[in-house]
Order: structure tokens, then sequence, then C-alpha cells
């Protein structure tokens, strides 16, 4: 059994949380450090809500058990589990071990310990029962030991009793910051749909948030620097676009004038401008917290040519929503360096999924994309 330091324990687990993905490996390693300081083989949380009781969360070092547990199908057989309901066991805030629920006889005559946990050399578990705050299933965080080592002994289970709550909360954290990445990549999809770009401000009209779309669509009308307040890049039109922003700000009375069409510097057809109110405790994390009001441009090039989107029916046929924005931009002439610029991520991300793309639609070269692309835009 390893040095107990639970703040290390726990802060390991937050910041999982806020990993994109759950089958990262900070998971695994803040799983496996409590493991260490229990004396277990690895760690595991599992939903008692039988639609999600098969999606475990395991550290590496278990990864085959775990494997087997879910996708096996021995979760539907795990013998804790039904007796844990039966018995009234699982409660929330409880630390359970294997003496709760058998015996050591009793063990030795159930077919989930003798076919699943003999076979994978598994020996007494420990676990922590926690209550999902979104539906109040249960959700356990167990550490099963090595079948070579005895009973979990009381500073163990009080161990992972204090930094078992900890584990289920950052697990839910991690679902809940999902759901929101999920919302926000919707959102920037329907904006880049609408052809639109956006601009945030904080209260004083300074710059916080200019989304790539915005930075393309404000060339020649604006000049934006990140902590500055927004300037026409025509100078006729820097008065009327200084009075649009004084009257759209939330000091002032709102609203005066919330809309405007902003002329290009060089000529050119004009630029749509639309202030919407940014109230202090509007969720916008891509702005970052701390806002306290503020206000939204949004920017439309209401004349650019309507082009459907293709993405979802590029989506359809297996591509994923990353994959089929490079398949479209490239599809209609953009190089990878300009699909790398305007999407902004690096030019060898691009190429990658430009890879995937050709894999998956069976198709060896762009001109061959340009083929397909066009004649899914003439649908």
């Amino acid at each position: 059994m390893s040095a107990f330091d639970p703040l290390a324990l726990i802060d390991a687990c937050y910041a999982a949380a806020l990993e994109p993905e759950t089958r990262s490996g900070a998971w695994s390693d803040a799983l496996d450090g409590i493991a260490d300081a229990v004396g277990a083989r690895g760690g595991v949380i599992v939903s008692h809500d039988p639609v999600r009781t098969a999606q475990t969360l395991a550290s590496g070092r278990i990864a085959d058990v775990n494997l087997d547990y879910g996708v096996g199908g021995w979760w539907q057989h795990d013998t804790r589990i039904r007796l844990g309901r039966a018995r009234g066991i699982m409660r929330p805030g409880t630390v359970t071990v294997d003496e709760m629920y058998l015996t050591a006889e009793e063990k030795r005559a159930d077919p989930f310990f003798q076919h699943f946990i003999e076979r994978h050399r598994l020996g007494n578990l420990c676990a922590y029962v926690g209550a999902d705050p979104m539906d109040r299933y249960t959700l356990s965080f167990s550490a099963p030991r090595d079948v070579r080592k005895g009973p979990f002994e009381g500073a163990e289970i009080e161990r992972l009793g204090l930094v078992g709550p900890h584990v289920i909360r950052a697990f839910r954290l991690t679902a809940l910051v999902g759901d929101l990445r999920r919302e926000t990549e919707g959102l920037t999809s329907a904006l880049e749909r609408m052809r639109a770009g956006l601009i945030v401000l904080d209260p004083r009209g300074r710059i916080r948030l200019v989304s790539p779309a915005a930075e393309r669509l404000a060339t020649g009308y604006l000049i934006l620097r990140t902590g500055a307040v927004p300037a026409a890049a025509e100078p006729i039109e820097g008065g009327r676009f200084d009075r649009f922003l004084s009257d759209v700000l939330p000091e002032q009375t709102w609203p005066r004038q919330d809309r405007l069409l902003l002329r290009r510097r060089g000529g050119g057809r004009p630029l749509y401008v639309e202030a919407l109110p940014l109230r202090g405790d509007d969720p916008l994390p891509a702005a970052g917290a701390g806002l306290g009001g503020g206000v939204i441009l949004l920017l439309r090039d209401l004349l650019a040519p309507a082009t459907r989107p293709i993405e979802p029916l590029l989506e359809q046929l297996g591509l994923t929503r990353a994959e089929a924005r490079v398949a479209a931009l490239v599809g209609r002439g953009a190089a990878p360096r300009e699909v790398a610029d305007q999407l902004a991520v690096g030019e060898s991300t691009v190429r990658s999924q430009l890879k995937a793309v050709y894999g998956k639609l069976a198709i060896r070269r762009q001109s061959e994309l340009a083929v397909f692309i066009t004649r899914l835009d003439s649908l």
C-alpha cells in the first residue's frame, strides 16, 4: 500500500473530469493512484442504471477485466449488485466490502465468482456507493484486489471512503463537461450553417472572443484586437459604428440601434451586424467566466450565395463532423493549408482527416472528392 495523499488523489480526479473523453489516460492514472493507496489492483466506476451498467470506466491495469465485465456481459450476472439491491446494502454514502454480501463458502458456490472473479484472479473488493445527482441512480467506485491478498483493512476502507465521493462527483462532471462541449459544438455548427460569425464584448466594449467565422467575415470591415474595442476599417464608417457600439453596450438604454449594415473598406457588399445583450448569468463557456454582462455581435454576409449545407449528408455516409467539414471545404476547392487556417487547426490535422475521408468514401485523390462534393451540392 503506497503513501496516502488524499488531496493529490482528489485533485487528479477533478483534473481528469475536464478531459474530453472518459477513456483518457488521466482517468486511468487517477483510478490507479487510488488503487495503490488502498492496496488494490485497479479501480472501476460502475453505474447501476440498467441502461448504463455495461458502460463502465476502469483503470488501465484492469482493462481486460473491465472489457469482459462490460462487453462480455458479466455485469448482468454480478451477484454483488443483485444482493445489494435486494438487501438494501447499496445505499448512497456507504462503503461496502465482499463480506457484506457473501461468505467465503457462498463465494465458492456462486457462478459469478467461480467463472468471472476466479478467471481474472481477483480477490476481495471494496466499493464506495454514491448517487447520480441527475437521475438518482446509484454508482459505485470499486477497487478489486489481487487474489493473493486478504480482506481490506480498516485504514484502507477509510481511505476509499474519503476519496470515493469525489470520484463519483468527478465522473459525473466528466459527463456534464462532455454535454456542454457538444452543445457548444452544436452552436458553432448552427452559426456556420447560417454563415454567421460571433464576437463577444465585455460591458466596456472590449473584445473577449472572436469566432473563426467572425474573423473571416470582419476582414475589410472591422479592426479586431483581443482586449480592445472593435473599430470600423473604413474611416468614413468610424463615427457611425462607434455610435452603434455606444447604443448597444449595457450601460446604455437597450436598445437604441441594435443592427446596422457596415460598408467595407475598398468597396464591396455590406456586412450585417446585429447586437444581442449578454446577461451576467448567461452560460457562454467559450467566452470565459465572469463577464458580468456584455454584448454579442452577430456578423452575417446576407448577400453571400446560398450554399446548402452538405455536412449532414457526409456524416450519414460515415464521416465524423470534423471530417465532413474538411471534405466539404477541400471538395469545393480549398487547399489543406487554407482549411487549417479557416478551422483554426493544424495542417497536419486536416491532412489526417482528409486521409480518413478518402478511406471512408473510397476516394483516391482530391479531384475525385471535388466531383463527389459537386454532385452533393447540386442535389
